[in-house]
């Protein structure tokens, strides 16, 4: 499954406009303009004040001044800062009917990133804005908004986006895909040095010589002892360093093997004209590599109910439990009591799980019962729990983060082009009524 719930995180010129505080202070004179506020524009239920207006108006002629940006004519910049307001109403709007509430948790998150944007944690940052007579509850106010209309364009716009998995494949095996998504490896080896024309016996040795160099390795010894001892390589001082390569830059002898490789795995023998290479990955680098502790599990669930007390829940729990101890099979218990609707009928099969899936109190039992064992009945907020670790493994799902960023790009990319007609539809259909005068 690929990742479709992506959060496109864009601070807008609001955003902008306050990470940029220092250079904003001789604009902020200018913009105190006493004026009698009256409604500039109706956008079907809503308003747009004239303060507002002139409030991000003077915004951006501060951003544009202080990032050495040629004006555009005044009357322009207004009709342009209006517009955008607009359609900032009409999905205020949107969200409002549809109940779109953003929480303090997320909120904070999101000011601790423009604060982190700005080398400040979120009390540095709140300091600093009032240091320099900023409002930190406007800013509040701005990147609340600013968070609620994302979540409408996410619903909005993401929905109808789909992307085919030939699309994604395409992408990957473009140039632009291969560019961006490039693995690289940083690789060591040891050279056991030996002449085609060598005779068998040397032949033999040397290849002895070598599954002795691998075996030591594979025991515990280091690498880099071992290859400045035996390696005649050049660089066999340096550990056997050939540095970091793309699988491209390195010999395809070496290439076809690096690429199967796990991080701190050595190869088998390879022979090449100069001799018999011992291969090892010490790192992998790049958004596409990545290894995942996953363990395979399954569990019964009792959860209390209007008609079942919480004694009467832990005694039933203690009930199937006391069943597993005197021999029943899991799945067919699992089958017959589990109230988990999604692993009932599979025998509490939850598959192969990552990390950070499950509830917390979940999770401590599962990784601390030891693989074949079933736990002791224990409780979580769904209620109360046996479970069995049939297994556990590091799996590469490198594969998977590959599709995943592929995915992700294409999105965003897509994501662009439907905001845009997206958001001249929402226009286009919106009661709008422009009071603005010469």
């Amino acid at each position: 499954m690929y990742m479709k719930n992506i959060y496109v995180m864009k601070l807008s010129l609001c955003f902008t406009a306050v990470l940029l505080l220092t250079s904003f202070l001789p604009e902020k004179a200018e913009a105190k303009i006493e004026l009698i506020d009256r409604v500039i524009a109706v956008v079907d239920s809503g308003v747009i004040m004239e303060s507002e207006l002139n409030q991000r108006v003077q915004d951006i002629i501060g951003r544009l001044r202080s990032e050495g940006t040629e004006l555009p004519p005044k009357d322009l910049l207004v009709e342009q800062v209006l517009e955008r307001l607009i359609i900032e109403e009409i999905q205020l709007q949107i969200a409002e009917r549809a109940g779109v509430k953003i929480s303090d948790a997320e909120l904070n998150r999101a000011l601790s990133m423009i604060a982190s944007n700005n080398s400040m944690n979120l009390e540095q940052f709140k300091e600093s804005m009032d240091a320099n007579k900023d409002s930190y509850n406007d800013l509040r106010r701005s990147v609340r908004k600013e968070l609620i209309i994302q979540r409408v364009q996410r619903g909005k716009v993401g929905a109808n986006i789909e992307i085919s998995e030939q699309e994604i494949e395409n992408f990957l095996n473009s140039q632009e895909g291969r560019s961006r998504l490039a693995e690289q490896y940083n690789v060591q080896q040891i050279l056991l040095s030996l002449k085609n024309e060598a005779e068998e016996a040397l032949v033999r040795s040397t290849e002895k010589k070598g599954l002795d160099i691998i075996k030591r390795y594979n025991d515990g010894e280091s690498f880099e002892k071992l290859a400045a001892t035996y390696s005649a390589d050049q660089n066999a001082l340096e550990g056997g360093s050939l540095g970091w390569r793309r699988a491209s830059e390195l010999p395809t002898l070496f290439s076809d093997v690096v690429v199967k490789l796990r991080v701190g795995e050595v190869s088998e023998l390879i022979r090449s004209g100069a001799g018999y290479h011992i291969i090892r990955l010490a790192e992998k680098k790049g958004d596409v590599v990545k290894f995942e502790d996953q363990t395979l599990v399954r569990h019964i669930l009792i959860h209390p109910s209007e008609i079942r007390s919480e004694k009467q829940t832990k005694d039933l729990i203690n009930e199937i439990y006391e069943k597993l101890n005197q021999g029943e099979e899991f799945k067919q218990l699992a089958r017959q009591y589990s109230e988990d609707p999604g692993s009932k009928m599979e025998g509490g099969d939850l598959g192969w799980s990552k990390a950070s899936t499950f509830d917390p109190a979940f999770e401590t039992v599962m990784h601390s019962t030891v693989i074949g064992e079933v736990s002791k009945p224990f409780k979580t907020q769904f209620g109360w729990h046996i479970l069995e670790v049939l297994d556990r493994r590091n799996e590469d799902v490198s594969d998977n983060v590959r599709k995943n960023r592929a995915y992700q790009i294409i999105f965003e990319r897509k994501f662009e082009q439907e905001l845009q007609r997206t958001l001249i539809e929402l226009r286009s259909e919106a009661y709008v009524d422009i009071k603005l005068t010469s």
